[in-house]
Parts: C-alpha cells; structure tokens; sequence
C-alpha cells in the first residue's frame, strides 16, 4: 500500500515537471514567434534588443539569464524558482512585439506620408519652373512688342511724309498738266491718266491674326510693302515729273494762244490776198481789245530781244524764244520789259495801245519761224 502510494506520488511529480516542459516549451515558442513577427515587420535587431533589455531591466532579469533558462530545461527547481519571472518575460516580449508592430505601422504610414509630400514639391517645383519659363517668355515677347511698336511708329511717320510729298509733287505735276492741257498738248492727257491711275493692288490685313504680337508683325510686314509701292510710285511719279519737265521745257518756249484777250480782226495775209480781211498785205494778226488798255502777255517763254518804238509798229517787243521762234507785240501802249529780261509764257510784257500806225486799240501779234513769218492761227 505503501509503495502504490509512493508511486503515484512520483507520477504525480512526473505529470507536474511534463507540465512545466509544455510552459517553457510554450514560452520559449511564444519568444520565437515575438522575434519572427518583429523580423517581418522590419524591426531591426537593435532597436528589438535595446527594448527587450530596457524591459528585463525593469524586472531584474538580464538577458543572460533568459537565455541560460531557456536553454537549460533540466534544471526543473531553477526553472521552478524563476517560472513566474519567465511568464512575465514572455508577456513583455509579446506586449514590446505589438509595440514594435505598431511602432512600424506609424513608422511606414509617416513614410508614406513623407514621401507623398515630397512628391507633390517636386511637382509644383515642376509647375513653378513652367512658369517661370512662360513669364521670361512673355517678357521677352512684350520687348519685341513693344519694340516693334515703336519700329512701326518710326515707319509711319516715314511713310506719311512720304504720301505728303508724293501728294505734293501729284499736285505740282496736275497743275503742269492742266496748263499744258490748256494748250491742247497730246502728252498731257497721258500724265494724267498715269497720275489718276489707281493703285494695282489694295492693301488689306490678314484675318489670320491670333496675338498681339503677329498684329505687330503683320501690320509691320504690310508697312514695308506700303513703303515699296511708295517707292514705285515716287520713282513713277519722277519719271512724269521728268518727262513733264522735258515736254513742258519743250512746249513753254513754242508761242501758243494769244497775247490778250480780244476779237480778231485782221487775219495773216503775207500775200496779200483780196479775200483775206481787207486784202492787204498783213504778215501778222490784230486783235482788237474793244477800246481797253488790257495787259499783253508773252505766248512762250524767252528772252526780250527788242523793247523800244517804231514808226510803224509805235512801242513794240520782240522775244526769242531760242528754238528759232521769235513773237512780235506792236501798238503798245507802253512796253514794261527791256531788252535781255527772261520771261515764262504769261508773263506781262506790255499794255495795249494804239501807237504808231495804228486806227483804233489793239495788239499786232506776229510770229516768225527761222525769219520767216508764219500763221498765228497755227498756234492757237
């Protein structure tokens, strides 16, 4: 009987150290996982050591001792005489691996967070740069703008002083053309026509305009072609000119109309024809100013060659038109030029009279050609 209950108190012993095997076998799995979830999640090693010792500190248990008690599991009353602190370890190593889990969490999420934020700054420091890039570029266009503008300005003012003169030099060139027109000269219907002819080609802006500074550009594009046609017609306009000048010098020193403003009353009659006015002989042309002293213009431009009196002419002048012309004026009342004055056609060279031979106020015109005298009424 005593020996059974002997036994059973050494099963008895044997079921509690097999129990306290399966606790440390627990503890010492529950330390393995702590340290495996503590690697997955990232945790370094140091940072898991310094929290593991902080905490064996706070119970007095260094380590060492853990380690020597976990490996050693034969010495049953040691492990006895500590299970309680082992338990406790256990317990922190659990608690410090949530800690670390979630120190890791908060760690990751701030990281993430970090590195969103550095994200949108370089982002907008991309966006800044664009920026940037388009303000030097629109400053660099308002400089060209605005120097355009100012280049712009410069050209129209050149080219409106260029219109005014051509304008200037139309007008000179119409008034010519209308005297020599008056002289019923063939040539000046064809300056005028060249003078009233309108431009070939109207200038009229793009409608494909988009910016300030392609207006700018246009407008300036279109300038420089108006300041070319300028050009063509001034060139134009001088080629008129010159001609106009060549004919006019040509046309003022040829005599044409009459001297004064009058009633004919004695044609040309060199021959003296009896069907010719009063059939005598009469190698120039009167005009009768009915009875007024009016002003006798010169019928061309030349130079005076005579200015005195004569029996039968009374006070008369004589122009050389230098082109182998020479006009008579004859009967004056008084003759207001002397011998080398130059005169233009309609300039006044004298009054009408009635000196010398003569029956009533009058001019006596003659024009000789070459010294020989020729028909007034050819000229007119």
């Amino acid at each position: 009987m005593a020996k059974k209950h002997s036994q059973s108190k050494k099963n008895k012993k044997k079921q509690q150290k097999k129990e306290q095997i399966n606790q440390i076998n627990r503890t010492q799995n529950a330390i393995h996982t702590a340290k495996k979830e503590q690697e997955q999640n990232t945790v370094s090693e140091t940072t898991i050591s310094l929290n593991i010792e902080e905490k064996a500190e706070n119970l007095n248990v260094s380590a060492d001792t853990i380690q020597k008690n976990t490996a050693k599991t034969f010495d049953i009353k040691t492990f006895l005489a500590h299970h309680r602190h082992g338990t406790a370890i256990a317990a922190t190593l659990v608690v410090t691996a949530s800690v670390g889990v979630f120190a890791t969490a908060s760690y990751l999420h701030a990281q993430s967070q970090l590195q969103a934020s550095k994200h949108r700054l370089e982002e907008m420091e991309k966006a800044n740069q664009v920026l940037s890039n388009q303000a030097a570029k629109l400053e660099d266009e308002n400089a060209k703008y605005s120097q355009s503008l100012e280049e712009i300005q410069k050209k129209t003012i050149q080219l409106e002083n260029k219109m005014t003169k051509l304008e200037n030099t139309k007008q000179n060139l119409a008034d010519e053309l209308n005297s020599m027109k008056e002289a019923d000269t063939a040539e000046a219907d064809t300056y005028l026509s060249i003078l009233n002819e309108s431009p070939a080609e109207e200038l009229a802006f793009t409608n494909v305009v988009t910016t300030s500074y392609n207006k700018t550009d246009s407008l300036a594009n279109h300038l420089n072609k108006l300041d070319v046609q300028l050009d063509e017609t001034g060139i134009s306009f001088g080629n008129v000119a010159e001609d106009v000048t060549v004919t006019l010098a040509a046309q003022s020193n040829i005599p044409q109309g009459f001297p004064v403003n009058g009633i004919v009353t004695t044609e040309f009659n060199p021959d003296g024809d009896p069907s010719v006015s009063d059939g005598r002989v009469h190698k120039g042309m009167d005009i009768s100013t009915r009875h007024q002293v009016v002003p006798i213009s010169a019928t061309a431009a030349g130079t005076v060659i005579t200015s005195e009196y004569h029996s039968g002419y009374g006070n008369y002048v004589c122009i050389d038109h230098g082109n182998g012309y020479v006009t008579l004026y004859a009967h004056n009342s008084e003759n207001l030029v002397s011998v080398g004055d130059s005169v233009k056609k309609g300039d006044t060279i004298a009054m009408a009279g009635s000196t010398g031979m003569s029956t009533g106020i009058h001019c006596h015109y003659e024009i000789h050609m070459n010294g020989i005298s020729v028909n007034p009424r050819d000229f007119m």
